[in-house]
């Protein structure tokens, strides 16, 4: 695997991905790690560096709500797959679980794999799934770009983010509670520690600062939303 691989690594191919296909991303849902919605239907991928009994119970965890539940692993360059594969994808198989492969390149952009498909599974209007729609409905309308192929995805989860970054660009370096204060959302700070987009650091205990690639994210949306 690349040298210091992180699990939020993983999300940006992924979104990509899941984009692609017509889904609606979102990240942070009801501590899952990546929703997504198409048609009413309700997709969660949960990420890990590895596959481990954690990862499957808290893939099994989530098909109280979910329609089809995946986990997603990397691999690295063209290795075909991981060890145990077999045994993985049989217990995988009979507990209805997906499989995504987040393949990284050298000197090439990462790629997902369907390792093993998972058929959708309709849990209606279930309690848990009214959860997650309702916190997903509460984040706001999509504002996908339709039909651009040089500004990226705008999903809810991305517009939080940029609501942090312009709070951060205008005021400084501030704590999640003052975030809070201007505007930005409850989950602002599990936002920041988990920083998929890579727009924020942290420069003492609490305190967060807008660093440059966030600062040209902020500035390709500004730009995006003036035409």
């Amino acid at each position: 695997m690349k040298s210091g691989l992180r699990e939020i690594d993983l999300y940006a191919p992924l979104e990509k991905f899941l984009t692609h296909h017509g889904y609606i991303v979102h990240a942070e849902v009801v501590l899952s790690d990546i929703s997504a919605t198409k048609e009413g239907i309700l997709l969660v991928v949960e990420v890990k560096l590895r596959f481990n009994l954690d990862v499957i119970l808290q893939a099994l965890e989530r098909q109280q709500a979910a329609d089809a539940v995946y986990i997603a692993v990397p691999i690295r360059n063209f290795r075909r797959y991981p060890r145990r594969w077999k045994t993985i994808r049989a217990l995988c198989s009979r507990l209805g679980i997906g499989v995504l492969f987040v393949r990284f390149l050298e000197g090439r952009d990462p790629e997902v794999e369907v390792a093993l498909h998972r058929k959708d599974v309709s849990r209606g209007n279930s309690k848990a799934k009214l959860l997650f729609m309702k916190e997903i409905e509460g984040r706001g309308t999509n504002q996908n770009i339709g039909g651009s192929s040089r500004v990226p995805i705008f999903t809810a989860y991305r517009r939080e983010a940029l609501r942090i970054a312009q709070c951060l660009a205008e005021h400084g370096p501030l704590s999640p509670q003052k975030l809070r204060a201007l505007g930005c959302v409850p989950s602002t700070g599990s936002i920041l520690l988990k920083n998929y987009y890579g727009w924020f650091e942290r420069v003492s205990r609490g305190v967060y600062q807008l660093n440059e690639k966030g600062r040209k994210a902020l500035e390709a949306y500004q730009a995006a939303s003036s035409r």
